[in-house]
């Protein structure tokens, strides 16, 4: 794949242009060397109509390129997202390789099926020594400490604090909840009140989860006050007023023991594909990984509508980045665009 050799970064999200950064990459000039998309799904591939699904996959074929899909979504929500995309006349290309649940398990397409691939686990176990019960120990300790626990006075503020409390027996007084949205052995989810220091709070699970050998990647997400009021009654319990920030948005953290760009490193390490052969595209604060990866010589498009956390990681970094003017599949036809030139 011959790889252009300048990368132009625009802010479109601040309605402002930055200055183009020239480059130099080493991109192979033939297809026959073997390539790599890798491709976020939610506002990013799964928003494209079959033209766009289309183009895509002809350029996949054309690059001797693997199609890979990186996700926060499971195994079971990427078959829902397949069906609704068909219910309107829309199929999108089976993948190679499925990496599901931000990083947490991967699954490889053999003869039409989507396999998980159980070294990449053995992998991940033997890497992060990762221990989801001495975690949600470490967690539930910590949450009844005087820096994270409510007062009386503070609690005796929720009307339903009884309703709380049946909901939520063992963090209910705290500023730390555990919750399970897309539960994995893997990973572990709590909602932080907004008066959590999380830096602070990192830091801390650091230092005791290192002597324990655990190595942890800690992940954050933002969710609106529409998100947090779709969903269900328990939730709903658990980001309760003391909790949310004043907008009705909710801070989640996640401690994993992977992340994207550990599925994105395995299958090109097991397929022999070079990092100056990969191209990815995301939109969400779980696609700075992949952001991150551009290091090794991959490259990666920020869509136009991407969140602010990742287009600022992009810009702090410009090399090996595109951030495109359009969004969703439109940015990623863009992106190929720029970068694939034969």
């Amino acid at each position: 794949m011959k790889i252009n050799s300048n990368i132009t970064v625009q802010n479109s999200y601040n309605k402002q242009m930055l200055k183009k950064e020239k480059v130099s990459f080493k991109g192979l000039t033939t297809p026959k060397v073997k390539s790599m998309f890798v491709f976020d799904l939610d506002g990013t591939l799964a928003t494209a109509n079959q033209k766009q699904l289309d183009y895509i996959l002809k350029k996949a074929k054309e690059t001797n390129s693997d199609i890979i899909y990186a996700t926060g979504r499971t195994l079971k929500e990427f078959f829902h997202l397949q069906d609704k995309m068909s219910s309107a006349n829309k199929v999108l290309p089976a993948p190679d390789y499925l990496i599901a649940n931000n990083g947490q398990f991967l699954y490889q397409n053999i003869d039409g099926q989507l396999l998980e691939e159980l070294n990449y686990q053995k992998l991940l176990t033997n890497k992060s020594k990762y221990n989801r019960e001495y975690i949600t120990g470490i967690m539930k300790k910590l949450s009844q400490t005087d820096k994270y626990r409510y007062t009386p006075e503070q609690l005796a503020t929720l009307n339903n604090l009884s309703e709380i409390r049946n909901s939520d027996p063992l963090f209910y007084n705290s500023r730390i909840t555990y919750y399970e949205w897309n539960p994995s052995k893997n990973m572990a989810e709590y909602f932080l009140a907004q008066d959590v220091d999380l830096a602070g709070l990192k830091n801390e699970l650091n230092q005791i989860l290192s002597k324990k050998g655990i190595k942890v990647k800690f992940r954050e997400n933002h969710y609106t006050k529409p998100i947090m009021d779709a969903c269900n009654e328990s939730i709903l319990l658990q980001s309760n007023s003391l909790r949310r920030h004043p907008d009705g948005s909710m801070t989640a953290l996640f401690l994993c023991a992977a992340d994207k760009a550990d599925g994105i490193d395995y299958i090109r390490k097991k397929r022999g594909i070079l990092n100056s052969e990969i191209i990815m595209a995301g939109n969400d604060d779980n696609d700075i990984p992949m952001a991150k990866f551009t290091k090794n010589g991959s490259k990666f498009i920020c869509l136009a509508d991407s969140s602010q956390r990742l287009i600022d990681y992009c810009v702090s970094i410009s090399r090996n980045i595109f951030l495109s003017v359009e969004n969703g599949a439109n940015g990623i036809i863009e992106g190929l665009k720029y970068f694939i030139k034969y």
